[in-house]
């Protein structure tokens, strides 16, 4: 996996840089503004408001050449600062095209230059010649603007890192001692790896990449009769973090005896509850002696379970927490929006400004007179066409595909579609956009406006809602359906999606439609005004906070901590104990809070989340993420690389550190709603991320920590750092669903993106012995969770897994034992499903080592308590409610739990029942109760 490099000699000292990117600025506008007003123009684009003077379009061309030298040096000198600073493939790709554009510019002007001085400035109307010098100026002012913007755009930050990036800072970031875990290549212009004899299936092998772990102690252990242990819990929601505490209050013995407990999404709830409430981190609170008891911690009747108990619905349990939450979800859109429109309003106005100046295609209001493109448009577009025809038949020898040639094809269509655009497609964007705002009246326009505003908040609600439709209508009466109600000709769920998809388009629209307004103000002083100052709201809120804050990351992050961050208290005064928040303000960094306090056994937790990696093929087919751990120890995955989580910690802004606490590794392995989300819709991951509705976060990329910090030994102060706040590009990333592999942060979101029952990474650590505990709400009539899970660990780890009878857990499995009950379809036979683990030899173990899987899944069946049936019976959602419902009341709370706490009774018959067969027998308890450290 390449991360931006590869790290460069060839860049000058600073004073030497910075004195070259300010000449490059200077150059380059001094040559545009004088480009702007030369009288050449009244030649190149005539029109009968501006007559052609024939001496002065002979002068202005005989100083052409010293202007061709002036902005062709200044695009030049800040192409290759651009160079020097841009180091990912797609900015690469940027810089060569500047180059080429530049070029063309260069070529296209002195041409020009010599066809007006061979006439003597008199062009006839309609002659040959008029025509090219229009196409040659076409071309030119095509290429000059995008080559204009890379070259300022990069000596700016050439300057920036010049300053930011000085000695001191360089020399201290070369002497940092990370420690870090190269990513796994799988392009081959990726980094290399140490070099490795062993040639069996390279992707296995490296897929087990996980620091700290040790297959020959596993292996060890094995032949004496040990099992590494793991744990898992699923995601679900609300729904999974309450089984999982009725399952591991049963379980406890054989979780304390556990070498991982690794959580996803609403399992993360849990295993987040538990971590904090058994840390020796922070200071504890006065008036009391902190309990850490891992065998008693959140068992029923105590008093951090009963805080839990009563802050079910964490999200918001009162009229008024409903009304903040939408409120939130309000603000973050008002701001996304402000933060995405204002650029086409700044857009539209520069263009206005540019069209004034140089008449490409004249503009017009009038509904009748379209805005022809000039007949020398045309002849660029087909001759820039032409060269990238040709380039492309030269590259065609080229056996790679990777030559000047091909790149050259590439830059000249590029530079064709440019020059389409600015000739035919933003004139006749303009044009519409005066002919809608003509025959509309100023309050349709507003009322348009903000009834796209509304259109996209109410999409926004539905795109979260739709998953909570159960419980809303249990809710709420109005909205339950009749029982004999027809079924409607279009389904709920298409009716949502298309709701989805009108509003992202209705808001792509209105984006063109205000770009095209602001094109037809042409300059206009008042125009300027308002472009300036939305510019500098669009460079605050976008440049200066942090995106992440203008979604709802932070406020569901504080709500998960609310309800299941707590310390356990025995107070002085009465020795009784109390459940204590966590307060808001206590950084829970993950390094510190992550580990159980001395002498306390208990598990390494291991929160799994997905790292979103889409349109480079790195990912397994249709998944679009891949894993991405996060632990007291390391952070990453196989495919991203790791670094030590307290060295992340380290060299992170305070913003992003917020996230690298327990409490937002929780949120981020539960981002359900995020601008990327694996298979899931893209209208919805667009409408998520304009709307700000989303709970992902951009984290660091540690294959780019280590990167950059190699860079820094070798001296090169130009590469880049990480940013220190999370600005407006990655949410424009966000809404195109751009994300790179090699960029400095990635965007993290949901485990259940990748795998939602955590059974992968328990693999990739080779666990002997795994239990499961699986509330991911699978509809019957098969396991489809698991199933996944078990063919991911298949293509990605070479793990072969045997099940024992997995129908037996199916719900109706039970139906022919069960004739007349009235939930004889819904029953199982059993929730265990049992299976053996067979690890390929790339994973290090030692031939004949296998595993035990044991899943329990969030089922009835007949041996479940007549109360639980009972609810099961008025409540036909039951065990399987919508994971959107985050809002449970005491009985739904009450019933998953103990749902949860006879899954692990079961787990208990049924393993006590078996006598293990090929596999060694379970350690005894005094063995067991070893350190996470100890057991591996």
């Amino acid at each position: 996996m390449s991360v931006p490099g590869p790290v460069r000699r060839d860049v000058p000292s600073r004073p030497v840089a910075a004195g070259l990117a300010l000449a490059a600025v200077v150059l380059t506008v001094a040559g545009g503004w004088w480009h702007t007003g030369s009288p050449l123009i009244a030649v190149e684009f005539p029109t009968p408001s501006r007559p052609a003077d024939a001496g002065a379009v002979t002068s202005a061309a005989a100083w052409g050449y010293a202007l061709v030298a002036c902005y062709g040096l200044g695009l030049y000198l800040g192409t290759a600062a651009a160079g020097w600073v841009w180091r990912t493939p797609p900015a690469r790709a940027a810089v060569r095209f500047g180059l080429t554009a530049t070029g063309v510019a260069v070529v296209s002007h002195l041409i020009e230059n010599t066809l007006l001085l061979v006439a003597g400035g008199e062009l006839p109307g309609d002659s040959a010649l008029a025509h090219s010098v229009t196409a040659l100026a076409v071309a030119k002012y095509s290429a000059v603007v995008p080559a204009a913007l890379i070259a300022v755009t990069g000596a700016a930050v050439l300057v920036w890192r010049c300053v930011a990036h000085s000695a001191t800072t360089t020399q201290h970031r070369a002497e940092l001692v990370l420690d870090t875990v190269p990513p796994r290549p799988i392009a081959p212009d990726d980094p290399p790896l140490p070099v490795d004899p062993d040639v069996r299936a390279t992707r296995w092998r490296q897929a087990y990449t996980v620091p700290d772990a040790r297959p020959d102690l596993v292996s060890q252990r094995w032949h004496d009769g040990e099992h590494t242990t793991g744990f898992c819990l699923s995601g679900g929601g609300i729904r999974a973090a309450s089984v999982a505490l009725g399952a591991l209050r049963t379980l406890r013995e054989e979780l304390l005896s556990a070498r991982y407990l690794v959580s996803v999404s609403g399992g993360g709830f849990t295993a987040g509850a538990l971590q904090l409430a058994l840390t020796g981190a922070g200071s504890p609170p006065p008036g009391g002696t902190v309990e850490r008891d891992p065998e008693t911690v959140f068992t029923a009747g105590t008093a951090e379970f009963n805080h839990i108990r009563r802050h079910s619905s964490y999200l918001a349990d009162s009229p008024g927490e409903v009304l903040a939450a939408l409120g939130r979800i309000a603000r973050g859109l008002v701001l996304s929006l402000a933060v995405l429109f204002g650029p086409a309003l700044v857009l539209g106005v520069a263009a206005g400004w540019l069209y004034q100046r140089v008449p490409l295609t004249s503009l017009s209001s009038d509904p009748i007179a379209y805005p022809t493109p000039r007949f020398g448009a045309a002849v660029a577009v087909v001759v820039l066409a032409l060269c990238a025809f040709l380039f492309g038949m030269l590259a065609q020898r080229d056996p790679h595909g990777r030559g000047p040639a091909a790149r050259l094809a590439t830059d000249f269509a590029v530079l064709a579609w440019i020059v389409a655009g600015v000739a035919v497609v933003v004139p006749a964007l303009a044009w519409a956009s005066a002919w809608l705002l003509s025959h509309t009246d100023r309050a349709v326009d507003v009322g348009a406006s903000v009834g796209a505003l509304v259109l996209t908040y109410l999409s926004a609600v539905s795109a979260m809602a739709w998953r909570n439709r159960a419980r809303l209508r249990r809710r709420f009466g109005f909205l339950r359906r009749s029982a004999d109600k027809p079924t409607a000709v279009v389904p709920d769920g298409l009716t949502q999606r298309l709701l989805v998809i009108v509003t992202t388009g209705v808001l792509a629209l209105l984006w063109l439609l205000l770009l095209g307004a602001a094109v037809m103000t042409e300059g206009r002083a008042d125009a300027l005004w308002t472009a300036a100052a939305t510019l500098v709201v669009v460079v605050v809120l976008g440049g200066v906070f942090d995106v992440t804050s203008l979604s709802l990351h932070p406020f569901y992050r504080e709500r998960v901590a609310r309800a299941f961050a707590v310390r356990v208290l025995r107070r002085h005064s009465d020795g009784q104990k109390v459940a204590v928040p966590y307060d808001p303000a206590e950084g829970t960094t993950l390094s510190a809070y992550g580990v159980a306090a001395d002498g306390v056994p208990f598990p390494e937790v291991v929160f799994a989340a997905a790292a979103n990696l889409k349109g480079e093929h790195r990912t397994p087919p249709g998944l679009g993420a891949v894993s991405f751990t996060m632990s007291a120890k390391w952070t990453g995955g196989p495919d991203v690389g790791w670094v030590r989580t307290d060295d992340l910690e380290r060299i992170s802004g305070e913003r992003i550190r917020r996230d690298l606490t327990v409490q937002g590794a929780v949120a981020l392995s539960g981002a359900a709603f995020a601008s990327a989300m694996g298979r899931l819709s893209r209208w919805f991951q667009v409408l998520l991320a304009v709307s700000g509705a989303r709970l992902g976060a951009w984290l660091p990329n540690p294959g780019f920590v280590r990167q950059a910090r190699e860079a820094a030994r070798r001296g090169d102060w130009a590469y880049p750092w990480l940013p220190k706040v999370r600005r407006l590009p990655y949410l424009v990333r966000e809404v195109f669903g751009s994300h790179p592999h090699h960029d400095r942060l990635l965007h993290v979101s949901d485990g259940a993106h990748y795998d939602n029952l955590g059974l992968v990474e328990l693999f990739r650590r080779r666990c002997t012995r795994i239990y499961c505990i699986d509330a991911s709400n699978d509809q019957p009539p098969s396991a489809r969770t698991l199933a996944e899970a078990l063919e991911l660990a298949r293509e990605e780890l070479g793990v072969r897994v045997e099940l024992h009878e997995p129908w037996r857990a199916d719900a109706g499995s039970a139906r022919p034992e069960l004739s007349g009950h009235p939930l004889a379809d819904r029953m199982a036979v059993s929730p265990v499903i049992t299976g053996t683990v067979h690890y390929p030899p790339e994973s290090g173990l030692d031939e004949g080592v296998t595993g035990e899987l044991i899943v329990v899944r969030g089922v009835l069946w007949p041996e479940v308590p007549y109360a639980l049936q009972a609810y099961a019976l008025h409540h036909p959602q039951f065990p399987n409610d919508s994971t959107g419902d985050q809002w449970f009341d005491h009985g739904e709370f009450a019933s998953y739990t103990e749902l949860g706490a006879r899954m692990g009774e079961a787990v208990r018959a049924r393993t006590t029942a078996r006598s293990p067969v090929g596999n060694p027998p379970t350690p005894p308890a005094a063995t067991a109760r070893r350190s996470p450290a100890e057991r591996n």
